[in-house]
Order: C-alpha cells, then sequence, then structure tokens
C-alpha cells in the first residue's frame, strides 16, 4: 500500500520529470550531431552508443510514465493493475543499467578517439571499459534474478526460484561503484587536455565543459540518499522512479556536452554560411542560365542557345574559382589588383572573374 499511496503522491512529479528531460536528452543528442555535421565528421563508435542508450531511455520513459498511470488505479496489492505496475518496474529496472553501461562506454570511447592516447591513458581508458562492462553483466544476472522476489511473482508462469541476495544491499552497492567511476571517469581526460598546449581561455572552457559533467554525479549521489532506506525490505520505487528520470537523462546530456565546441566556434558556422551561400549562388546562376537557354531554345535562336549554355559553364567555373579564392589572402586580391608588372591574359581574367563573384 506504501507504493500505491507514493504513485499517488508522486504521480505528477515522476511523469513531470520523465516528459522534461526526454526532451531535454533528444535536444542534446540532436546539437550533438548538429556538431558534428558542422566539422563533417562522420559517425564513430561513441556516438552510436549514445544513440543506442537514448533509444533504451525513451524507451524506459514510456514505461516509467505508463506504470504510473496504470498503478494509481490500482487500489490495492492485489489488484490486477499493481500487477501490470510491477511487471513494468521489472522492465525499466533492467534497462537502467543497460542506459548506464552505454552512456560511460560511449564518454570513454570518445575520450580514445579525440586525445593523443599516452600508455596511461590508453590502459587506464581500456580497463574502465571493462569494469563498466562487468559491472554491467553482475547488474543484469543480479536484477533479472530479482532477489526480493522469483520472476513468477511479476510475471505468471515464469520461474518461481529466486537469488539469495539482499536486494538493497545489492542496490546500494551498485550505485556507489558507479558513482566512482562517473567520478573517475571524469577526472580521466584533464591531464590529457593540460598536456595538449592550449591557450589558457580554451583550457579552461575545455575544463568548464568536463566540469559540467559533474552534474550525474550529483544527481547520482542524491539518488542514493533519497531513495534508500536503512532497514526497509525495498528501495523506494515512487522516488527512485523520479530519479531515474533525471539521473539518466542528465547522463546523457552531459555526454554530449564536450562534442558542443564547433556549435560556440563563430569559425565554424562562419565557414559553414559561406559554403551554403556559395553553393546557392552557383546553383542559382546555373538555372538562370538554363532558363535562358531554353528561352533561346524556344524561338530557336541557334546562336543565343550556344551563348546561354556556355554562359552557364563560365558560371560553374567562377563559382569553382571562388571557392578557391576564400582560401587566399585577401592581400593577393590588392596586389594582383594594382601590380602593374605584366600578367598572362588568362590568370587576369581569372582573378577578374574571382573578385566579381566574390
Amino acid at each position: 500500500m506504501e507504493t500505491i499511496r507514493g504513485l499517488a503522491t508522486n504521480g505528477p512529479a515522476i511523469i513531470g520529470t520523465g516528459c522534461a528531460f526526454t526532451v531535454l536528452a533528444v535536444f542534446a543528442v540532436g546539437l550533438r550531431i548538429v556538431s558534428k555535421r558542422i566539422v563533417h565528421s562522420p559517425f564513430a563508435i561513441d556516438d552510436w552508443l549514445l544513440v543506442i542508450a537514448l533509444l533504451f531511455y525513451f524507451t524506459t520513459e514510456v514505461l516509467v510514465i505508463r506504470s504510473d498511470v496504470v498503478g494509481r488505479q490500482a487500489s490495492s496489492p492485489e489488484d490486477e493493475k499493481y500487477q501490470i505496475y510491477l511487471q513494468y518496474v521489472y522492465i525499466y529496472s533492467v534497462f537502467y543499467f543497460v542506459i548506464v553501461a552505454l552512456v560511460q562506454i560511449s564518454i570513454l570511447a570518445f575520450y580514445r578517439r579525440i586525445f593523443f592516447l599516452s600508455p596511461f591513458f590508453r590502459w587506464t581508458s581500456a580497463v574502465l571499459i571493462a569494469i563498466c562492462i562487468a559491472w554491467w553483466i553482475v547488474a543484469m544476472i543480479i536484477e533479472i534474478g530479482y532477489p526480493s522476489h522469483p520472476i513468477g511473482y511479476y510475471f505468471p508462469g515464469g520461474p518461481q526460484t529466486t537469488l539469495d541476495v539482499n536486494y538493497l544491499d545489492f542496490w546500494l552497492a551498485m550505485g556507489i561503484l558507479e558513482v566512482f567511476l562517473q567520478v573517475t571517469i571524469l577526472i580521466l581526460p584533464i591531464r590529457e587536455v593540460y598536456r595538449l598546449q592550449l591557450s589558457l581561455k580554451k583550457q579552461m572552457l575545455c575544463s568548464l565543459i568536463f566540469a559540467l559533467g559533474s552534474f550525474v554525479i550529483i544527481t547520482g549521489i542524491v539518488r542514493l540518499i533519497l531513495v534508500y532506506q536503512p532497514g526497509a525490505a525495498d528501495v523506494d520505487l515512487t522516488q527512485g522512479n523520479i530519479w531515474i528520470n533525471v539521473h539518466l537523462g542528465v547522463a546523457i546530456i552531459c555526454a554530449c556536452l564536450p562534442t558542443y565546441r564547433p556549435l560556440i566556434s563563430r569559425s565554424s558556422w562562419m565557414k559553414l554560411h559561406s559554403r551554403h551561400t556559395n553553393e546557392s549562388s552557383k546553383t542559382s546562376d546555373q538555372k538562370h542560365a538554363l532558363h535562358s537557354a531554353r528561352q533561346s531554345a524556344h524561338y530557336g535562336d541557334t546562336n543565343e542557345l550556344m551563348a546561354a549554355v556556355y554562359a552557364g559553364h563560365q558560371v560553374d567555373m567562377q563559382g569553382n574559382f571562388a571557392e578557391a579564392r576564400h582560401s587566399e589572402s585577401t592581400n593577393e586580391t590588392k596586389t594582383e589588383s594594382h601590380d602593374e608588372t605584366p600578367v598572362r591574359t588568362g590568370e587576369a581574367i581569372r582573378v577578374k572573374h574571382t573578385v566579381d563573384v566574390v
């Protein structure tokens, strides 16, 4: 009955945090994809792991919200709706460990991709990945066995055997180990960042981005303090649902933060805008030339048709010259304009066309 009363009290908070952090997590992963698009970076293993984690998180939130709605309709623990509520709890409790493991391994894979791997960093990150995998395997074995009750308690007709493990102690131990892994993962790249010989401003920016990852550690600690009840037979499921929403959502968001550098880089946005402007301008000029060619064909003027086609070819060449010219110094343009030294006719035309288009 305590769980049913807790659902009535905490139901709005469960639904609110579930919806809010699902939207934020999707938005965070979306920004990560945009950031990679800006710098033309292909999807790597760390990106795929995080996308999979997001899919599991979305599924988990659907189950959490659905369980809350169904659970509040139950009148007693013997009610059929309460049985359905427990089935939802069983499934998303297993998903919790899947999401945490995927996010942690994604972050470590990201570190291994962007940093020059010193022997210490390479071996340390490999050991941490192995520990994360071992943590996940142990958690899955015990969580699926669910030592508090046999599987048949949740799913009629299922196995009636149960593990001889105190679930509350297991839950606390796995939570403490999770926080330890998160702290270790957070401080791991600090040494590598300061070895990059960046300017002080960039070092501070990188440190700030990684430091924002401490929010997931804070939510993990708060979750342990609020949900764990010494001497209780089980964890507080309603408080647990709220902090599943918050903790997993923050974990996904924090895992995306180190990839946002191109989003706050003015030069990256200028390059992207310049490239799109050139492509749009070239396409527009080609369409205009083609339109002229069609008009000439309609009136049967062969000479004008050939001239329009030739103009389209010239526009395309000018567009290419414009893209190439962006990588040159502006001083070169001024020199070509005022230099009295004779130049080849083709070179003079090339510079003139480039300046006109730019």
